[in-house]
């Protein structure tokens, strides 16, 4: 019995030491785990949109490749655009802001001027792709003289004309306008009213709402701007902005009151309008859905007054403030902006790249329309780059509201627009 309870006890602090020991080498690889996975190369990108948006799976697709290629994880995640500013702003209070960041000319000089974003001169002079990088997409990335974002995606507006209703009013159908006195000309040429005189067939199609779109369009191609972005200030009531606008308003009485804020409701898709600046992908859809269309449809980059011009909307990527390796995320950025990764994308989806390297690619897809595209992004601008630009938006949407119902003349309209920023702003 003595010989029992000796080997029982010995068995039992075996066990203990056993139980002690495994506990230990557990508690060993668990940390040893989590280590590893804190000292692991993470970049963390936030992207606007969701994961099913046009740019989306080839986002996700060309990030996995970088993780096998690199080792380096990536955490994506997608945010609403309407969600993008409220999210950024609560990040960057909380210490928690990501690497990278895709944002929208709007956005630029409000997060530099919040310092969120820095610049990337540094990176972008030692880096293989600068050459290939179009340089009107360069330009929309820049402000105050520096460079804080790299575009990726260019989605721009182009001009498209009805051939057969220039056929119809006898003008030449196998161009369009070349000027701002043919623009005009053709649109008033190109009108139908009845006999009430209301418009029923519009010679270009002047939206309404979102009129801010084309609005910028014609400052930039009149030679000036709506705004002095080295100084953040509005100039809304020079000479050329009331050149602007009354031209504006001259085109919107070959229009019609046409209340539109869907592009793809345009009346130029409806038969009632012959001319129109169209989302480059919206008149791709159009074209797609209506194939027998296209023999019928022009289209060029734009139509250009004192200088070539017109609005493209851009994606970016920068770097932000709260970054603890700003070199590896220019290094993902630079991934996802290769020539491989947006070849894939040109082929697979169809969308345009920022860079040269991918134009001939891009163009041979559907020469035609593409090459209005690259024509446009070529002489692409947006919104100027202050830090009140959403506000902005909303005063240059109402003062050509307030042209076109006759509420105030072009030089009232501005320089109550030029007055009421200022207040705002100061």
């Amino acid at each position: 019995m003595k010989v029992k309870r000796i080997i029982t006890m010995i068995m039992a602090l075996a066990a203990v030491g056993c139980t002690a020991g495994c506990g230990e080498t557990k508690e060993a690889e668990t940390v040893e785990t989590k280590v590893a996975e804190e000292s692991a190369e993470v970049i963390n990108l936030w992207t606007r949109g969701t994961e099913t948006d046009a740019t989306g799976p080839y986002l996700l697709e060309a990030v996995k490749k970088y993780e096998e290629e690199t080792g380096i994880k990536v955490n994506v995640q997608f945010i609403p655009h309407d969600d993008v500013e409220t999210k950024w702003n609560s990040a960057f209070a909380s210490g928690t802001a990501p690497d990278v960041i895709d944002m929208g000319i709007v956005h630029i000089a409000g997060r530099v001027n919040l310092q969120h974003i820095v610049p990337l001169d540094e990176y972008y002079e030692s880096w293989e792709n600068r050459d290939q990088l179009i340089p009107a997409m360069k330009d929309l990335g820049m402000y105050n003289g520096k460079l804080y974002a790299i575009a990726h995606f260019p989605d721009p507006q182009i001009f498209a004309y009805r051939k057969d209703m220039f056929k119809e009013a006898g003008l030449d159908e196998s161009r369009a306008p070349e000027s701002w006195e043919e623009l005009l000309e053709y649109a008033q040429k190109l009108t139908i009213k009845d006999e009430n005189g209301e418009v029923t067939r519009a010679g270009i199609a002047v939206p309404m709402e979102n009129t801010r779109f084309l609005a910028n369009i014609l400052i930039h191609q009149n030679g000036a701007v709506f705004a002095d972005e080295d100084a953040n200030l509005p100039t809304m009531d020079t000479p050329e902005a009331v050149e602007c606008i009354e031209f504006l308003d001259s085109l919107q009485e070959c229009s019609g009151m046409l209340a539109s804020g869907n592009w793809s409701e345009s009346p130029f898709f409806k038969d009632s309008a012959a001319m129109a600046y169209i989302p480059n992908g919206v008149l791709k859809n159009y074209l797609k859905e209506n194939p027998d269309m296209k023999e019928n449809i022009g289209m060029t980059a734009c139509v250009p007054g004192k200088e070539t011009a017109t609005w493209c909307g851009v994606w970016f990527y920068g770097v932000t403030s709260q970054s603890k390796n700003p070199e590896m995320a220019f290094d993902l950025i630079s991934y996802l902006t290769s020539e491989a990764v947006l070849s894939s994308r040109v082929e697979m989806a169809g969308l345009p790249s920022a860079f040269r390297y991918n134009e001939d690619e891009y163009v041979d897809l559907d020469p035609e329309v593409n090459q209005a595209v690259m024509d446009a992004i070529a002489c692409g601008y947006g919104n100027p780059k202050v830090s009140w630009a959403l506000l902005y938006e909303k005063v240059l949407d109402q003062l050509t509201e307030e042209v076109f119902y006759d509420v105030k003349t072009p030089e009232e309209a501005l320089k109550d627009a030029q007055e009421s920023l200022m207040s705002e702003i100061e």
